[in-house]
Parts: C-alpha cells; structure tokens; sequence
C-alpha cells in the first residue's frame, strides 16, 4: 500500500511491500547510495541490499553503534566526515534503515546538508517506524542524552517492511508501547482493540502489527506533537535520575509512558481500571517493578524540575488531551502510591 503523509513536504509511505520491491522500482542508475544502519542490521542485510542497488554508480555504508541513540552528537560529526567524501554534483540517496537512533540520524543530516539529498527511511520495528513519521530529528548529548539540535524531518519516501519488522522476536514488546501510547493519548477504543488482539505474551510473539499502520499513520499525522510529548519529561527524568542506567533505554521509555499515565490518573481523576491495566501488561512481561536502587522520590524530583514552566502533557479523559498541566511534588507522590497500591493488590489477588 502507498499514502500520502503531509508534511512541509509530502513523504511516501510504502507498507505492505518489501525492500525488494521499493528497489525495483526506482531508477538508481548513475546515484550514490549511502546507507546507514547499526552493525547488527549490516551483518544480516548489507549483502543483500547491495544486490538491489547494483544500477548505482556507488554503494557506501556508515556503520553506528547498537544503541537506540546512536543519533548523538559524536556520531553526528563522524556521519559529517564520512559524507565529505562524496561529490555534491552527484545525485545522492540516503538510505537509514534500523533503530529510531537512525531514523533521527538521517533526518536531521538531510534537513542541514548544503546540497540536495534525498532520504528513505527503512524501519525496521514499530518504534522506529513512530519515530519516522515525528515531527523531529534530534541530536542528543551522549553524556545527558539530552537533545542538543533539533529539525523537523522531511524524508521523501518511507518502506516499514512488515516481513522485516515481524522477525524482531525480542523488540515485539517494546513495539506494542507505540499502540498503547496512541490508545491512552488519543482514542480510548483503539486501546481496547490493542487489548483484545494481544492478550498474551505467545500471541504477542507471534501476531503481526500490520491490522494497526493505517491507524497508526493517521494518529501521527494529525497528533504527532501529542504522542512524541505525552510522557517525554516522564521518560527523559530516568537519564537524570540516580542509578537510572539500571533501566534499559526501552525500559526507560516503558516505565515513563506508565508514570505520565498514573499521574494523569492523579491529576484529572481519569475512569479508568488501572488494576486491569496492569494485570495486562504482566499477563505480557513487562517489567513493571523498578529496580530497589532507583529511588521514586529522586525520580519525581527530576520530573519536577523538567516540568518546571511547560508542564507535561494532560488528559481530560482516557484518549483525549486537555493542554499542558503543572507538575508537583504531591502529584507524583500520588501517582506513585497509587502504582504501589496497584501491584499489590494484583500480587495479593495471585498469591490467593
């Protein structure tokens, strides 16, 4: 399938077709390819994605690191010099293909560089496929990991291959936080649909995302800034936070979208059974118990002082915004005994 997304400049977003096919029919002849991708995904791809592209006057790659934010500023300026060797009066395709670290990379890149280059971003999760249809590319402190430039991103054509995305096992669910963070932000209904499709961790594993793109490319094109800002203070705070690299990048995102969402409970008295919630995402794996060295009060703090000024998203109801509301102290205490509470209730109803 092939649609539309508006942007300053329209994107072409491809899905329900391979690589192979976007290859195939696109004229290469007398461009220079550069592609980008982790390590991990230039062992298993490079081979054959060279093979796609043999009508290209030149074929490069930049290798990143694994990490999913590989678009830090030191990787920036190493990308700067890689691509000092290529000629400007050239045509030139960019080509990204993995993480949202990549995604951000490429983007970012094309929208400063002095000449024209075109950009494809090939995702290769869900995740990373959100982030290609965000409003901006960053690039972060690798210290902080703290936005240190920022652009809105344009690429020209986007390929989410299903087929590719399906074989990530491990990172399924990881991609199931982007279907809830559009459910709680934006369409109540959506997230019992996402409930019902994937009650357990086995069907996780083994049912595609695919019934959700169309949803999802609708949610981002309407309400991109929402859902990229929802719990970003939330998640951002772990990186701040004593002992918070105990906590996975994902794990950090996961276990922001989870405290956005209970302080939301706190402060708009959200309807909602946040004990089912819960009992789900068990039912799933997740994680959902910090680590005993990661103290929540140090936690709030660092939200506290993030949300100093803007305040972090709100809700009026469960799927709908209600502006940016102030952050306190009280707030999150709440929030976070609420949570406590939660678990142990469900800890309780288990060991009957």
């Amino acid at each position: 399938m092939e649609r539309t997304f508006q942007r300053k400049e329209p994107t072409k977003i491809f899905y329900g077709k391979t690589v192979a096919s976007l290859f195939r029919s696109t004229d290469l002849r007398d461009s220079q390819i550069i592609f980008c991708g982790n390590q991990r995904y230039y062992d298993h791809l490079a081979e054959k994605l060279n093979q796609f592209v043999q009508a290209a006057t030149s074929v490069d790659w930049f290798i990143t690191t694994n990490n999913r934010y590989c678009n830090d500023f030191r990787t920036f300026e190493d990308f700067i010099s890689f691509m000092n060797r290529f000629s400007p009066n050239k045509k030139m395709i960019m080509i990204g293909i993995g993480n949202q670290g990549v995604m951000e990379l490429m983007s970012f890149y094309q929208q400063v560089a002095v000449f024209d280059v075109e950009l494809w971003l090939i995702p290769l999760s869900l995740r990373a496929f959100a982030q290609s249809l965000n409003n901006q590319s960053q690039i972060i402190s690798q210290e902080k990991v703290q936005a240190v430039m920022a652009t809105e991103i344009s690429p020209q054509r986007i390929l989410f291959d299903q087929t590719l995305a399906d074989q990530q096992i491990t990172g399924k669910i990881v991609d199931l936080l982007v279907l809830i963070r559009c459910g709680i932000v934006l369409d109540y209904h959506f997230l019992q649909q996402v409930f019902r499709a994937f009650p357990t961790r086995q069907v996780l594993n083994t049912k595609s995302s695919a019934a959700f793109i169309d949803a999802v490319i609708d949610f981002y094109q309407d309400s991109r800034t929402e859902l990229a800002s929802f719990d970003e203070i939330f998640t951002a705070a772990f990186f701040q936070t004593e002992n918070g690299h105990l906590l996975s990048d994902s794990m950090k995102n996961q276990f922001g979208l989870l405290f956005a969402f209970f302080w939301n409970g706190q402060v708009a008295k959200l309807d909602f059974n946040f004990k089912n919630f819960m009992i789900w995402l068990m039912q799933l794996d997740f994680p959902v118990l910090l680590p005993a060295a990661i103290s929540l009060a140090d936690y709030g703090e660092q939200v506290v002082i993030m949300a100093k000024g803007k305040g972090s998203l709100g809700l009026a109801e469960v799927g709908k915004t209600n502006g940016y509301q102030a952050v306190t102290e009280v707030q999150l205490d709440r929030a976070f005994a609420n949570y406590t509470k939660v678990l142990k209730e469900i800890r309780g109803t288990i060991n009957e």
